[in-house]
């Protein structure tokens, strides 16, 4: 009897310890790589497959012994979890990328069968605490036991198009023609089975997400380059005034932004030569033009104080320094202020 329960003891431990799996052999396969894909040795294959030379053909079917998984949760105390909404353009490919991870964990954390994901879905991604996405200054807000993730500073707003029902349209066809899910649809609107449309009708559609920007603090613009005011400039009918400065001095943002052009227009702003326009908040936005270096990115988010560039001449002036306004959008009417009124 003691024998016996020494043996069932044995055989329990090996069990929850290992585990079996199988794999199918695929072109280009050989027992060395098999092996290595797994963590284990070409000799637990061969054992556990009763081979005796290392010859293995493509669609065999290989026991694979794998040591069982240990619990993640116990495991991996370290791990959060955050909500990344799906945007135009994203892929199951993309995001694991993004986030450092596989496809299959966010298939299998999320349930996903499929490779199919859609504008607006809601995903659960795992995050390390050491990884640099828990490093960097980003806002985690948990909202019903969710934590969701929006870069510091940053909300995302939902935006919307709106579509006239036409003769033949169904919410499939809809969502195919607008690249979304036919439940997205159905949801926002609030339709009731067998979502029969009448020509005529407005439908409102999820298209995407645009990240707004919401500072705690009020906003104040800093001199983006120090350097001698030249406000003639304005007698010629530009809006703004002409920082003059030593070639390469760094310009930096007035105020905390984002960026929505950075680079040179050849036809519309030609004479503002390499140019940076940044919004902020309550419809605020700033243009630095005849810059010689640009350092950012459209869709970038910048801070107060960060260097965006250079001065230069590649304006229409002829001298080094800076080209720079302000403006306000207002009512949808765009309102230039004097900079020297609001410059600290």
């Amino acid at each position: 009897m003691r024998i016996l329960i020494l043996f069932i003891s044995l055989f329990l431990f090996i069990y929850s310890a290992n585990a079996t799996v199988y794999y199918r052999v695929k072109k280009g396969d050989s027992l060395s790589k098999i092996a290595k894909k797994f963590g284990i040795s070409i000799a637990q294959i061969k054992r556990a497959n009763n081979l005796k030379r290392n010859t293995i053909y493509a669609g065999q079917k290989l026991k694979i012994p794998i040591k069982r998984r240990p619990n993640t949760r116990t495991q991996h105390p370290h791990i959060k979890y955050i909500i990344y909404r799906v945007k135009r353009g994203d892929s199951l490919g993309k995001i694991a990328q993004k986030f450092g991870i596989t496809v299959s964990e966010i298939k299998r954390i999320n349930k996903i069968k499929g490779h199919i994901i859609y504008v607006g879905q809601k995903l659960r991604i795992p995050i390390k605490e050491n990884s640099k996405f828990s490093s960097r200054r980003e806002n985690i807000n948990t909202r019903k036991g969710k934590t969701v993730f929006v870069p510091n500073g940053l909300t995302k707003v939902p935006v919307y198009k709106y579509y006239r029902v036409r003769s033949g349209d169904s919410v499939i066809k809809i969502a195919k023609k607008f690249h979304v899910s036919p439940r997205s649809i159905i949801r926002i609107n609030r339709l009731r089975r067998p979502y029969i449309l009448r020509p005529g009708q407005k439908l409102k559609i999820l298209v995407g997400y645009r990240d707004v920007l919401k500072l705690n603090r009020p906003i104040q613009f800093k001199f983006p380059l120090d350097g001698r005011i030249d406000p003639t400039i304005r007698e010629d009918g530009y809006p703004g005034i002409f920082i003059v400065s030593r070639p390469g001095a760094p310009v930096k943002a007035a105020e905390t932004g984002i960026v929505k052009f950075a680079g040179k227009d050849s036809k519309l702003l030609k004479a503002f030569g390499n140019m940076v326009i940044i919004q902020h908040p309550k419809g605020y936005r700033t243009v630095y033009g005849n810059l010689d270096k640009v350092f950012v990115k459209p869709n970038q988010l910048v801070k107060r104080g960060e260097v965006i560039g250079t001065a230069g001449t590649s304006g229409i002036w002829g001298r080094s320094g800076l080209y720079f306004d302000i403006s306000r959008v207002y009512n949808g009417k765009t309102y230039h202020i004097q900079p020297l009124e609001v410059l600290k």
